[in-house]
């Protein structure tokens, strides 16, 4: 009887919800109105879409394409580059011209040097020729008084050997007029520079310098080429002046042995002191030997050049550092002309300025454009507020509450046949009691191990501290068995222990406090819910 008066009830209600929905508008009208709105919506979105990309599209073209000032300072910072590089190019020119000046002038001394050392080797020969000739008269027997004054007289003359090594220090300096060549170079050089000025007609003499570097410009030689030709001059030098030092010290050896020679003569003279030597041989070699310098002589020549002689080499050693830092400059005029641009480059940058649009043509069109869209967009407001009003008309009182509320009431419901279906599977209550005591059992008996294995844990690990009684350390250890015992016994024969009720957990943290909370929330919907089936069961009918 209670399921007949249920179903009463449900079929009253269903009539009284479909009189209500009879007074309503049909789903198809609806439908077919809100079609119609969405369908005029998306023609203007997908028209103000277009217009949006085409605005992108063409801010995107406007910021890819540069402006004309942009371009004349390009155009501007290039010339400047353009006449700096013909500056350095002229620059590179004279030192060029300066260092072949310098190459020739080292072969020049180069092949002095040369022919110096032709004239050492004659005079070398004639040396030796006067050697075996004063060798073949010293056969001869001299008188000692003779023999002596020979020696006084000849002490006052320098030995071949110092000679020799006057003639290897001289080699190695240039000579005066070479020096006077390079100062007066350098003196036309200076007054070459100081010439050098701006004048009125600059800017047409560039012009006419840019017009002849593009012409001209092939006919310079390359640095890297005269660089290598340089280097190729220099190890030449190196090696032709390690030639004469193999020469001069060939010549320091045959001088040395000379000298030998001379000793073991003087030697083989002392021991024939009785054989004695022409008269007339004697005024030959005194004929011969006055063709030699006196000591005195040279070092007042040696004392005169010395000087003339520094200046000459601090004279190269500042040509040297000067043709440096021109190497320098040369390499760096190098570098900055890699870092240039072609004129290949300028000639498409002015080809494509033309194809770029003026700016305040371009700005024009821009805000002929902004003003339209700003039309375009009022135009589109007020459309869209004039449909709102017109549809405000045609709308139809809202029923989106109730129809909600009957959704909701209908997916409350439950088919009879399920509940009772589903209550004659569910398990017993006493069987569930049964497991929730159970847990709740093992629970208590995990924190009454937690406990337990929490004091063995600070026996073990925490060390005794100074002054601490061995009693309570015992009594700490009886209490962790008695406790371990008393568990042991809980587990196996279901024994709780006496002190269950004294022990007190640690104090929760903040996630921990969280979650008892959670737990209790959890049990009070949990009774709720018994609650509310109970209730259902006595409605069905189906109580246990």
């Amino acid at each position: 009887m209670a399921d007949v008066g249920f179903l009463d009830e449900d079929e009253g209600e269903t009539e009284d919800d479909l009189e209500e929905l009879g007074s309503l508008i049909s789903f198809s009208n609806l439908e077919h109105v809100v079609k119609h709105i969405i369908r005029k919506f998306k023609s203007l979105e997908a028209y103000n879409e277009s217009n949006d990309a085409t605005i992108k599209s063409l801010k995107g073209e406007i910021e890819l394409r540069a402006t004309i000032t942009g371009l004349d300072e390009v155009v501007s910072e290039l010339n400047q580059r353009i006449e700096q590089q013909q500056e350095a190019l002229y620059l590179t020119k004279e030192n060029v011209t300066s260092s072949e000046e310098a190459i020739d002038r080292l072969k020049g001394s180069q092949t002095q040097l040369e022919k110096k050392l032709d004239t050492v080797v004659k005079e070398k020969a004639v040396q030796d020729r006067l050697i075996r000739e004063t060798q073949d008269a010293l056969l001869d027997k001299v008188s000692l008084a003779e023999l002596n004054m020979f020696e006084a007289k000849f002490a006052g003359y320098t030995t071949k050997l110092e000679h020799q090594q006057i003639l290897n220090a001289l080699s190695d300096y240039a000579t005066l007029d070479v020096a006077e060549r390079i100062a007066e170079n350098m003196k036309v050089l200076s007054t070459r520079f100081d010439d050098y000025t701006r004048t009125a007609k600059l800017e047409q003499q560039l012009q006419e310098v840019r017009d002849w570097v593009g012409d001209e410009l092939q006919n310079y030689a390359k640095v890297a080429q005269t660089t290598m030709r340089i280097e190729e001059l220099a190890v030449h030098i190196k090696e032709q002046s390690l030639v004469f030092d193999r020469v001069y010290a060939s010549n320091n050896d045959q001088l040395r042995g000379l000298s030998d020679r001379i000793t073991s003569m003087y030697s083989e003279l002392a021991n024939d002191l009785q054989q004695r030597a022409m008269y007339d041989d004697l005024q030959e070699t005194k004929n011969s030997l006055k063709k030699y310098a006196l000591r005195a002589e040279t070092d007042a020549f040696q004392q005169d050049c010395v000087p003339k002689l520094k200046f000459c080499v601090d004279s190269i050693k500042a040509f040297d550092q000067r043709l440096r830092a021109q190497d320098d400059a040369i390499q760096r005029v190098d570098e900055v002309l890699l870092d240039k641009a072609g004129k290949y480059d300028i000639v498409i940058i002015n080809s494509r300025i033309e194809q770029c649009i003026q700016k305040e043509a371009a700005m024009k069109e821009f805000h002929g454009m902004y003003d339209k869209l700003d039309r375009f967009n009022k135009r589109f407001e007020e459309y869209i507020e004039q449909e709102s009003k017109r549809l405000d008309e045609f709308r139809p009182p809202d029923y989106g509450p109730m129809f909600e509320d009957l959704n909701h009431k209908v997916a409350l419901k439950a088919d009879k046949a399920d509940l009772v279906e589903m209550y004659q599977l569910k398990a017993n209550r006493i069987d569930a009691d049964e497991l929730a005591k159970l847990q709740d059992t093992i629970h208590r008996q995990l924190e009454y191990l937690s406990v337990t294995t929490f004091g063995l844990s600070k026996l073990c690990l925490a060390e005794a501290k100074q002054g601490e009684s061995k009693t309570l350390r015992m009594q700490q250890r009886t209490q962790v068995l008695m406790q371990s015992e008393a568990l042991w016994h809980w587990i196996l024969h279901n024994e709780p222990p006496p002190n269950l009720d004294t022990l007190r957990p640690p104090p929760a943290r903040g996630d921990n406090v969280d979650i008892i909370k959670a737990e209790h929330i959890d049990r009070q919907k949990r009774s709720m819910d018994d609650h509310k089936r109970s209730q259902l069961e006595r409605k069905l009918g189906i109580a246990v």
